[in-house]
């Protein structure tokens, strides 16, 4: 059954380094139909927020400890993602003529005033287009309406088996919030991880290029909800819209760039080094610092012994990195993991 697309919330980050304050904001912000995005109280963190592509708006304190969130405001304007400033910063403070015509909220906050701030901002039924999912989400806007009848809304599970190595590629999903790993291997004994999807992408890479046929397994690794169009449907639609074949052909390049940079990355890095890429990517493809895996669940993705795994993670823990219970993993030290794994600060 297809669904109209409007269940999807716009997603609105909020940057403040007052967590009472960005506690109101939260609430404020949820109250008036938005989603909550995250929140963060750093210039860094809000800089890589603003890249991951899955944001509709934001609501910004100008002083973040010190330093002026100006770098955000510039990075969320390049994307054409609008905001409003919360602060009571001093008089003294010097706003950029480039920003001078954002609206300002003083502190403390009036709820009422910051509602109806974000409902002049934001045109929620112009919002509630998007479809939560970064690929989705770029398409231009002939090409989303020849995708839209095609989609439906589903609820994945953790555990389910989207598709089976060898099988026919029954349907493509696009992630809104669940995690999905591409498994590759003849044998469960084999089998490693060798790309995850995030609302930043789609499964069933090789279809637009011809394989219809799964190459491993792919499997739910933290349920949520997802777009699903049949394969069928959408190789016949992006046949005959050019530009929607463009535009997803240059999401299977980095899907296919991203099999290799983990491929090369598996071969020579240590399994410390490996669990630190695999936190922080997971951390940001489900926009939490809080993640749901076992130990168990962690060694078969990255392919390796159990106890491996627990001993890395006890010493990212005696770093101070993260802290780790039998079934969760909490982020402590994004920035410390970013470094040991020697990823972008993006």
């Amino acid at each position: 059954m297809s669904l109209a697309i409007d269940p999807i919330k716009p997603r609105i980050l909020i940057v403040e380094d007052s967590y009472l304050t960005a506690d109101v904001l939260g609430d404020v912000v949820r109250g008036c139909g938005f989603e909550l995005a995250g929140t963060t109280a750093s210039l860094a963190g809000g800089l890589r927020a603003v890249e991951q592509d899955c944001l509709d708006g934001a609501v910004l304190d100008i002083d973040l400890g010190g330093r002026p969130s100006f770098p955000i405001c510039r990075a969320l304007r390049a994307r054409g993602i609008p905001f409003v400033f919360v602060s009571g910063y001093s008089p003294g403070t010097i706003v950029p003529d480039e920003f001078r015509d954002t609206p300002h909220i003083g502190k403390p906050v009036d709820p009422r005033r910051l509602e109806s701030t974000l409902h002049d901002l934001f045109d929620l039924d112009q919002a509630s287009a998007a479809f939560g999912n970064g690929v989705l989400d770029s398409l231009p806007a002939a090409e989303r309406a020849a995708l839209q009848g095609a989609l439906e809304m589903v609820t994945l599970r953790t555990g389910d088996a989207l598709e089976i190595a060898g099988a026919p590629i029954d349907h493509v999903y696009f992630p809104v919030e669940a995690l999905i790993s591409m498994l590759a291997g003849i044998s469960r004994q084999t089998r490693i991880e060798a790309a995850s999807i995030g609302r930043e992408g789609m499964t069933a890479p090789g279809l637009l290029l011809g394989d219809r046929t799964a190459f491993g397994e792919t499997v739910v690794q933290a349920g949520g909800r997802a777009w699903r169009i049949a394969a069928a449907d959408l190789s016949r639609v992006a046949e005959c819209n050019p530009v929607l074949r463009r535009h997803l052909l240059s999401h299977v390049g980095l899907a296919l760039r991203e099999i290799v940079e983990t491929s090369m990355f598996h071969g020579r890095a240590t399994i410390i080094e490996r669990l630190a890429r695999w936190l922080v990517q997971t951390s940001r493809r489900l926009n939490s610092t809080r993640l749901v895996f076992t130990h168990d669940a962690l060694a078969r993705l990255l392919g390796v012994r159990r106890p491996s795994v627990s001993v890395g993670l006890q010493i990212l823990e005696g770093k101070r990195l993260l802290r780790s219970t039998r079934r969760a993993i909490v982020l402590l030290d994004t920035d410390g993991l970013i470094d040991l794994a020697g990823l972008d600060r993006k």
